[in-house]
């Protein structure tokens, strides 16, 4: 994984190697080492968390000369995983980008420009008041992210977290000729909480855990019900390919060729609604 993003040098030559013939801004503009754990925007929080950094959208190298990354205090807490604030017991959440303000008297070189922080909602959009930033995003483990989108608002992305009560989670599978199903318990001797209906089953037990688990946090009333049934949206923003549709008190999730029908054994609330979201957003998890 590269680490130390060293700057291209500078050619006197020109791109044509016979010499500049027309003024040069470039020393206007930052051009120092930068360091591959330092992203700045979400296509670098993408490269530095699949290993494919490459100079460009990353903080500068915070040591002088660069290259002593073994020493350096960046790399060690990106080794220690400390990870963002995440509400208690919500599967998911909506992260909205919100770039700095221009640094003021500020002209060719802008401290804050490509600098941004990002503000986390719940998946009904309400302000969870927390904020975070793509250094802590890029070094938390046990969360995986949809692709990025921008509506209205802002720029955005999904955030699905690990369910730490998965492993305990129970999922009961019967294959039949023309379909599966999967019944899902939070653990051993728990009432059953849904029971899934799949046409070209695509799920991993690993997923049906983590739906089960997350299930088990609304049914234990940690997350919040609304008073109405919600309103699901047909599609999520960032998430491709899966369909959502809920009706008649039941769901049905369409993933590709996949079709999913969801009988709850539970109320349908605000807290079954971001299970069932943060199930579609793990199914098409880009990362």
């Amino acid at each position: 994984m590269p680490l130390f993003l060293e700057a291209d040098g500078y050619g006197p030559g020109g791109p044509d190697n016979k010499g500049w013939n027309r003024l040069s801004l470039n020393a206007h503009f930052d051009t120092r080492h930068q360091c591959g754990l330092l992203p700045t925007n979400f296509p670098t929080l993408f490269e530095s968390r699949t290993g494919r950094q490459r100079w460009g959208g990353y903080e500068r190298c915070p040591k002088p000369g660069g290259g002593y990354c073994a020493t350096c205090s960046v790399y060690q807490r990106a080794s220690e995983h400390r990870p963002m604030p995440w509400p208690e017991n919500v599967p998911l959440v909506l992260v909205r980008i919100r770039p700095w303000p221009p640094t003021p008297g500020s002209f060719l070189v802008n401290d804050a420009a490509g600098r941004s922080d990002l503000r986390v909602h719940t998946w009904a959009g309400r302000d969870l008041g927390i904020t975070t930033d793509w250094r802590t995003l890029r070094n938390s483990p046990g969360i995986c992210f949809s692709w990025f989108f921008r509506d209205d608002d802002a720029e955005a992305f999904w955030i699905v977290r690990s369910n730490p009560a998965a492993t305990a989670a129970l999922v009961r599978t019967r294959r039949f000729e023309t379909h599966t199903r999967h019944a899902l318990y939070a653990g051993q001797g728990q009432p059953r909480l849904a029971l899934l209906t799949c046409h070209g089953c695509s799920h991993s037990d690993d997923d049906l855990q983590h739906l089960a688990a997350d299930l088990g946090d609304a049914a234990d009333g940690t997350v919040a019900a609304a008073a109405n049934t919600p309103v699901l949206p047909e599609r999520l923003a960032g998430v491709p390919a899966i369909g959502l549709v809920h009706e008649d008190g039941r769901s049905r999730i369409r993933h590709r060729d996949a079709t999913t029908s969801i009988s709850w054994d539970m109320p349908f609330g605000e807290g079954t609604a971001a299970a069932l979201l943060a199930h579609a957003v793990r199914l098409a998890c880009s990362f």
